[in-house]
């Protein structure tokens, strides 16, 4: 049997959360219909497929692709990301979501579009979470909960206070990667989406 791949599939329209996560699930190759009877790895849903550039255009995203070795799948997840930080005024934002079990790539993508915002000289446009300490410190990234002073239960002017330092540090910031999302429950969806 061959390693799965990592999936992704991605929404670039103003739909609600919760209507993410059936494509989620597709991405994940769980739905009914997305298994072949042969057992190969899951692929791209088609809305993904779509959105990717046919070819790179950019010299610098193909060289990404080449400096990291990203297979198939893990070049249309990045040129997708990658073409849109490029775009210079897009109409709705880029909802994405790569899945696929351990060892597949996922973090190699991650990889990539970090160094794709440093050369680029716009690290500060990518902002990299995590559920856990431990997940966040992998990915040099922060804790959701931190990220987003999504604790903070004090007094009016400390809340004030803190919601001027939250709206000051995602100043800037365009891209928001969540590590772990599986382990994020409804509640904490609708806190982040508050916060945000």
């Amino acid at each position: 049997m061959q390693p799965s791949r990592p999936t992704s599939t991605s929404q670039d329209s103003d739909t609600a959360p919760s209507s993410i996560l059936p494509q989620a699930t597709l991405a994940a190759g769980v739905a009914a219909g997305t298994r072949s009877k042969k057992k190969s790895a899951p692929s791209i849903p088609l809305l993904a497929q779509e959105l990717a550039p046919a070819q790179t255009a950019n010299p610098s995203i193909k060289a990404l692709i080449d400096q990291f070795t990203l297979n198939r799948e893990q070049s249309r997840a990045f040129e997708i990301i990658a073409s849109r930080a490029i775009e210079p005024s897009p109409s709705r934002p880029l909802r994405m979501f790569l899945g696929g079990a351990g060892g597949t790539g996922k973090s190699r993508v991650l990889d990539a579009l970090k160094e794709f915002f440093i050369q680029r000289g716009e690290r500060g446009r990518l902002r990299l979470t995590s559920f856990t300490g431990v997940a966040a410190r992998n990915i040099s990234g922060t804790t959701l909960h931190s990220a987003l002073n999504l604790v903070q239960r004090k007094s009016k002017a400390s809340s004030d206070k803190s919601k001027r330092n939250l709206i000051a540090m995602w100043e800037g910031v365009d891209f928001l990667f969540v590590d772990e999302v599986s382990m994020i429950g409804c509640k904490l969806l609708l806190h982040i989406s508050n916060a945000l």
